[in-house]
């Protein structure tokens, strides 16, 4: 009888011992001051930012969830990861607020950054969400990603990226979606992809004020070179551009359903390797620029249907000569005819 008592109790302390173990292993609540930089945690799990500023940044590392389990990295309202060394002074944080290496099955979504040189960094991962992140103030990347294959950057804002871009993707990677993000005062672009990106789909972005902040850099909103091919750029408004709206150094492109307004120096810029390109129901709302600059090698093989222009004077110009076509003259090789 003894014994048994002692074996019931034995078992009772176990248990015990091992609800805190499992809390840990598959909910964490990290407070401001804290940095646990948990490995292994365990699919279907949350790491959550509790209320309050965080000054030192995650590093995660090796975090595997699964498609129907992903693990989440979130936050609690009033959460905020803060790089800030001296705000006054512009001196930002090292690194960025959020690194994540070789994981996979992981969402990011919900998190304040600001104050880093980048707000949140993916390397050699897959299967990631970004989803919903507001991020401010950094000097280099709102979001990078590189050598990470089915990244999906959804629904994010970024603003004031002093030195370059809103997002940057490169290196070799595939399904990559870039969607309904608002990307506002970058120095140079709003979403750059370099590398040997696969087959891109950036759709349903705002890409406002780019190549303007902190002083006119010039840029464009959307830059795709490198060795990226047949990206897909679908629904997109680009706004107040201190540049082009579109670098386009890519084959295979589909452009459709954009909107251009106010674009410094063209809507779209077309460079040697655009061959192939495809134009379809764009707005190009400037009157001021020449909306297509494009290099006359890829004109040939380019097709142009239901596009909208604003202007009575020329619609394209060629880079090297700058010959330029008025609409009749566009419509007589065959591009958008009516």
């Amino acid at each position: 009888m003894l014994r048994a008592k002692f074996a019931k109790a034995a078992l009772l302390a176990a248990l015990l011992i091992q609800v805190p173990l499992m809390a840990w292993a598959g909910d964490i609540e990290v407070r401001p001051g804290q940095n646990p930089a948990p490995q292994n945690l365990a699919p279907g799990s949350t790491l959550r930012l509790m209320p309050g500023r965080h000054t030192m940044p995650l590093h995660l590392s090796d975090l595997h969830g699964t498609a129907q389990a992903p693990i989440r990295i979130t936050a609690e309202p009033g959460a905020v990861l803060d790089g800030w060394q001296d705000k006054a002074a512009g001196k930002f944080g090292p690194g960025s607020g959020i690194l994540l290496e070789k994981s996979s099955d992981v969402v990011l979504e919900g998190l304040n950054i600001t104050g880093f040189e980048r707000g949140i960094t993916l390397g050699s991962c897959r299967m990631i969400t970004v989803r919903g992140n507001t991020i401010t103030d950094v000097s280099n990347y709102g979001i990078m990603s590189y050598m990470s294959d089915a990244v999906s950057l959804l629904e994010n804002r970024i603003e004031r990226s002093r030195l370059e871009h809103g997002i940057y993707v490169s290196g070799a990677a595939k399904q990559i979606l870039i969607s309904k993000n608002i990307i506002r005062d970058t120095h140079i672009n709003g979403i750059h992809v370099n590398g040997n990106v696969v087959a891109p789909v950036i759709s349903g972005n705002t890409l406002e004020r780019t190549g303007l902040y902190p002083t006119k850099e010039g840029g464009a909103g959307l830059t795709l070179i490198g060795g990226t091919t047949s990206p897909l750029v679908q629904g997109n408004h680009f706004k107040n551009i201190y540049g082009q709206g579109i670098t386009l150094d890519a084959p295979n492109a589909t452009v459709g359903d954009n909107t251009f307004e106010s674009c410094a120096w063209s809507s779209i810029l077309g460079l040697p390797h655009a061959l192939n390109l495809h134009l379809t129901g764009n707005a190009f709302q400037d009157s001021k620029v020449i909306p297509l600059q494009l290099t006359a090698g890829i004109i040939p093989s380019l097709s142009a249907s239901g596009n909208r222009f604003a202007t009575n004077g020329p619609v394209c110009q060629e880079n090297e000569s700058h010959k330029t076509y008025l609409l009749k003259d566009w419509r007589g090789i065959g591009k958008d005819a009516p």
